[in-house]
Parts: C-alpha cells; sequence; structure tokens
C-alpha cells in the first residue's frame, strides 16, 4: 500500500507531502458505481434504457446521503447542547465559498460535490469526544491531536460514498491544510492542495473571525480582511485570498 493518497487537484497536480502520512485501508477502497437498468422490448430486440433515470436516481441517493449526514452532524451539537450551532455555520460557509468558487473555477462551482464537501467539511467532529469540544479552558497536546483527527476522521465516514468520493473528500480531507505546509493532517503545501480545499479554507477563516468564538468576540469584517491579507502566502493561497478581498463583503447574515 502506499503511504500517501495523493489528490488530483485542479491543476492535475500528483505530489508527495514533505511528510507522507500512512493511509489506512478505508481510503484506498475502489470507487463503484451502482446503475439502475429498465430493461424495454421490442420484438426481437432488448435494450437498456438507463442514462437519464441513473443520472436522477443518483442525485436523488446522493443529496439524501448528504443530508443524512448533516443531519447527524446536527444531533450531535444537540447533545453537546449546542443545537444549530453547525447548521447555522455550515450554512454561511457554503453559500460565500460557492460564491468563490464562481469567481475561480466556474465549471468546478458546477459540480455538486462541491457543495456536499463544503456542507460536510467537519463531519469528522462526529468522532471527537464530548470532553475535549466542550471544555471551557486550554486544550492540553493530546485534545489538540485529538482535534486534528477530524479531517481523517471524516474521510473514514465519507469513504464508502461514491457520490463523495472527488471533490466533497478532498474539502472534507484537506480543509485544514495550509499553504506553507504547516497544516494537517498531511503537511500539503502549495498547489499539493486540491484547489476547493484552498478556497473553503479560506472562507472557513474568515467565518471563524466574524463570528463570536469561545475565545474571542467577533472581530469586524475590516479586520477580519486585514488578518486574510496578512496570512496570503503563509496559511492561505495569495491568488484565493486576492479573489476573495475583491469581493463587497458585509458583516454575518442570518442564515439561508
Amino acid at each position: 500500500m502506499a503511504d500517501f493518497l495523493p489528490f488530483a487537484t485542479h491543476q492535475n497536480v500528483r505530489r508527495t507531502p514533505p511528510h507522507p502520512v500512512r493511509t489506512p485501508s478505508w481510503a484506498v477502497t475502489p470507487r463503484s458505481r451502482v446503475t439502475l437498468q429498465c430493461r424495454r422490448d421490442d420484438g426481437d430486440d432488448r435494450q437498456f434504457v438507463n442514462d437519464e433515470l441513473t443520472t436522477s436516481l443518483e442525485l436523488e441517493i446522493s443529496a439524501a446521503t448528504v443530508e443524512a449526514l448533516a443531519r447527524a452532524l446536527e444531533l450531535h451539537d444537540y447533545r453537546r447542547g449546542r443545537f444549530g450551532e453547525t447548521s447555522t455555520h455550515t450554512a454561511r460557509v457554503t453559500q460565500l465559498a460557492l460564491r468563490l468558487a464562481e469567481e475561480i473555477v466556474p465549471e468546478l462551482a458546477l459540480d455538486p460535490q462541491l457543495a456536499y464537501g463544503f456542507r460536510l467539511h467537519d463531519i469528522g467532529m462526529i468522532g471527537v469526544s464530548n470532553a475535549t469540544l466542550l471544555k471551557p479552558g486550554m486544550l492540553t497536546p493530546a485534545e489538540i491531536d485529538e482535534i486534528r483527527e477530524h479531517p481523517w476522521l471524516g474521510e473514514r465516514i465519507v469513504a464508502p460514498v461514491p457520490a463523495l468520493g472527488g471533490v466533497a473528500r478532498q474539502v472534507i480531507a484537506c480543509h485544514h491544510e495550509r499553504w506553507d505546509g504547516s497544516g494537517y493532517p498531511r503537511g500539503l503545501r502549495g498547489i499539493e492542495i486540491p484547489l476547493a480545499a484552498r478556497m473553503f479554507a479560506v472562507v472557513d477563516a474568515y467565518d471563524a473571525m466574524t463570528n463570536d468564538q469561545p475565545y474571542r468576540d467577533a472581530l469586524s469584517v475590516e479586520e477580519s480582511c486585514v488578518e486574510i491579507r496578512q496570512k496570503a502566502g503563509l496559511d492561505f493561497d495569495p491568488d484565493v485570498v486576492a479573489a476573495f478581498l475583491s469581493f463587497d463583503l458585509q458583516p454575518p447574515a442570518q442564515p439561508f
């Protein structure tokens, strides 16, 4: 088994990160395609007509799977006494990240998996203990490591779902990677990080800055933009930052 399962970036570049991490067996499960075929008899000729029906069915199944996983994450919030916290954050970042994708790479923005990945980016948090997530004070190194496992856990959760095996998986697995290689879990750098994850990282950070957090009050839009600009080339892709800062950003609105 390879030590690292590379992601195909938007630039079709495949590289090995400076600190390879062994890929678990579940991450290399071959993708499968489920097709439903309807047989039509025309005399002696039997034809299989499946394209439109299969596409429609697969879209419905994919959307239903994403909805089920999202509701599971919301239930996890409810059990922690924070019902609605994740869903409102997810609504904001999905809307803004799709807007950014439309600006940078319109063809990718048309892929339903992109929105699925944005919506399920933190699905791996289901596997992080409440004791760690709800701890009011500073986290220990072990607790920080536990939280940093959530991209791996999220990738494992969606691994059996073919409809989440492309761009969606890239977002879930790589949204905490950093441009300079200081992120996690793989330590990818630069364009080794899939473009979808590079875009989402900027939006996710901006949303965290402009909303209250347990450890600090929300920053203004202006303050947040200054911090995002300062982290271009360190945490974030400079080109993605430039596109993001070209927006007329407004204070957080009510979730849709």
